[in-house]
C-alpha cells in the first residue's frame, strides 16, 4: 500500500505540474540545448554552461536531469517516472569568444528560472538574441588603435605605431574576407602581418619590423581561449580543458608559422 501511494503521489505531482502552467518538457530542453548552444559557441567555460542549462531544467520539476557538456557537444536529459525520458544531443562548432552574448543568456536564464518570463519568452529572446554588440567599422577601428598601442607598449616609436596602425587596417580587412576558414585564418593573417610589416620598414614608415609584428599579432593570440582552459581544468572538466589547450596552442603555432613563412617570402 505504501509503494502504491508513493506512486501516486509520483502521478499526482507529474499531473500537478502541467496544471499550474509548467512549460512543455519538449520545448524546456530545447530552450535548455539552445541556451548551451549558443554559450558554448561563443566560447563560454563547460562548468559555466553545464549550470545555465541546470538551472533551466530545474524548472521542469521531475525526478531526473542531467546535462552532459564537452567542447564540441552537448547531452541533455529528463526523466521521470510520470513521462516518457527526453533526451538531446548537439554538436557544437566553436566560433569567437563573446563575452556579450554568454552574458545575455545567462541574463535570459536566470529571469526564466525566476519566473520573470515564460519558457516561450525566453526560447524567443534566445533565437533572437543580438549577436553583435558593436557595429563593423567600430570593432575595425578599435583593432587599428589596439595594434599601435600594443607595438608602443612593446617598445616601438610612433614611427612604428603608425606603420602598425597601417598593418592594423589590411588585418582588419583580412578578418572579414577570411572568417569562414578557422585555423588557416590565423595562418593567412600572419602572413598577411608580417608581409605588410616588412614593407612597411622597407618604405621608411616603420623603424623595427619585430615591433610591428609583436604589436599586430596580439589581437590574433588566443589568450581567453587559454584562461577558459585553464578553467575549465580547474574545475575537472579535464577532457575539454585539454581539447582547448591543444587548440589554443595550435593556433598559436599557426600564427608563428605564418609571421616565418611571411618573412620567408621576403
Amino acid at each position: 500500500q505504501a509503494v502504491k501511494a508513493g506512486d501516486k503521489k509520483k502521478e499526482t505531482t507529474g499531473a500537478d505540474i502541467r496544471k499550474t502552467g509548467q512549460p512543455d518538457y519538449k520545448l524546456l530542453i530545447d530552450t535548455a540545448a539552445l541556451a548551451g548552444t549558443i554559450m558554448l559557441e561563443n566560447g563560454a567555460e563547460i562548468y559555466r554552461v553545464e549550470e545555465t542549462i541546470n538551472y533551466i531544467l530545474k524548472t521542469s520539476g521531475l525526478k531526473t536531469s542531467e546535462a552532459f557538456v564537452v567542447s564540441t557537444g552537448i547531452m541533455i536529459s529528463l526523466d521521470d517516472p510520470s513521462i516518457d525520458a527526453l533526451t538531446v544531443i548537439r554538436r557544437v562548432n566553436k566560433g569567437a569568444t563573446n563575452l556579450n552574448v554568454i552574458a545575455q543568456v545567462n541574463d535570459i536564464s536566470r529571469k526564466f528560472y525566476m519566473r520573470i518570463i515564460s519558457l516561450e519568452e525566453a526560447f524567443s529572446q534566445l533565437k533572437h538574441l543580438k549577436k553583435s554588440q558593436y557595429p563593423w567599422w567600430l570593432k575595425d577601428i578599435c583593432t587599428v588603435f589596439v595594434v599601435a598601442f600594443f607595438a608602443g607598449m612593446y617598445g616601438g616609436d610612433f614611427k612604428d605605431m603608425a606603420a602598425t596602425a597601417i598593418v592594423g587596417i589590411f588585418l582588419a580587412a583580412w578578418l572579414h574576407i577570411g572568417k569562414k576558414i578557422a585555423l588557416i585564418n590565423d595562418l593567412v593573417a600572419s602572413i598577411v602581418i608580417s608581409v605588410i610589416a616588412f614593407v612597411m620598414v622597407h618604405v621608411g614608415i616603420g623603424s623595427h619590423i619585430d615591433r610591428i609584428i609583436i604589436g599586430s599579432i596580439m589581437v590574433l593570440v588566443p589568450g581567453a581561449a587559454i584562461t577558459n582552459a585553464i578553467r575549465d581544468t580547474l574545475h575537472g572538466d579535464y577532457a575539454s580543458g585539454n581539447a582547448n589547450i591543444l587548440q589554443a596552442f595550435t593556433e598559436a603555432a599557426m600564427i608563428a608559422l605564418g609571421v616565418y613563412v611571411g618573412l620567408l617570402l621576403l
